[in-house]
């Protein structure tokens, strides 16, 4: 630990955080540096859980740490890649973390929860999964290709956003294209759910409202606050 942060709520699992983060071989020269990177934070996504879950925790805003790391584990866990040339000599290298904001998890309320429930088994819904951060997963047909959505991937995907009256309130023409990792390209509830999805790959999902549209709703009005949103998508490229 380098600096103590002023906050006093420590990350919990499905938090938001912003942080910024530095990667320099043993002899301190830089070979990656972000002033903001974000992450959905996910106990069970092993990306991330390599990399920081023994001490994230344990971290408030405010709070700068550094991590000593054989390259190995970082490139493979991190950059999911081999160590590179100008690493392969160094038997550690040095992460510097820095947690610049978090946004508390928003629990979905019972009420919410209810109607979510209610949907489900008036329609007969075998659910598939029922997420820990409450998302579920209505459907789901894998896909063919062997590429996975990943940081730092253009993705395409087509989608349709429903109601849970089943009325369609989101259905572009077109299918949309985005870097994976860029904050704020699709819902956050969208964001966690496509990780990992192949070309080809299928979900239909129900999002709480914390993980769409949240307590202000959308800006042209079409989705009120505090509503839990139905998307079919399908990841049709990868590249």
């Amino acid at each position: 630990m380098v600096q103590i942060g002023d906050g006093e709520y420590k990350i919990n699992a499905w938090d938001e955080v912003d942080f910024t983060c530095t990667f320099k071989k043993q002899n301190d020269s830089v070979f990656f540096s972000s002033s903001r990177e974000n992450i959905y934070f996910n106990p069970s996504d092993s990306l991330n859980k390599a990399l920081f879950i023994a001490h994230f925790t344990n971290l408030v805003r405010g709070d700068s740490v550094i991590y000593l790391m054989k390259p190995k584990e970082l490139f493979g866990n991190y950059f999911q890649s081999p160590v590179p040339a100008y690493c392969k000599n160094d038997s550690l290298v040095k992460v510097e973390l820095g947690i610049t904001d978090l946004i508390k998890e928003i629990k979905i309320t019972d009420k919410e929860l209810k109607t979510i429930r209610d949907y489900i088994k008036e329609n007969n819904y075998k659910i598939v999964a029922e997420l820990p951060n409450k998302i579920f997963i209505l459907d789901h047909k894998e896909g063919t290709g062997t590429d996975a959505v990943s940081k730092g991937k253009s993705i395409v995907l087509s989608y349709k956003g429903r109601f849970l009256n089943d009325s369609l309130f989101d259905n572009p023409p077109y299918p949309l294209q985005f870097n994976y990792g860029t904050p704020d390209q699709v819902l956050k509830g969208i964001n966690f759910v496509i990780k990992g999805m192949h070309k080809g790959e299928f979900i239909k999902i129900i999002l709480p409202s914390y993980l769409a549209y949240g307590e202000g709703g959308n800006t042209n009005g079409t989705v009120a606050a505090f509503t839990p949103l139905i998307y079919e998508i399908t990841i049709t490229d990868i590249k």
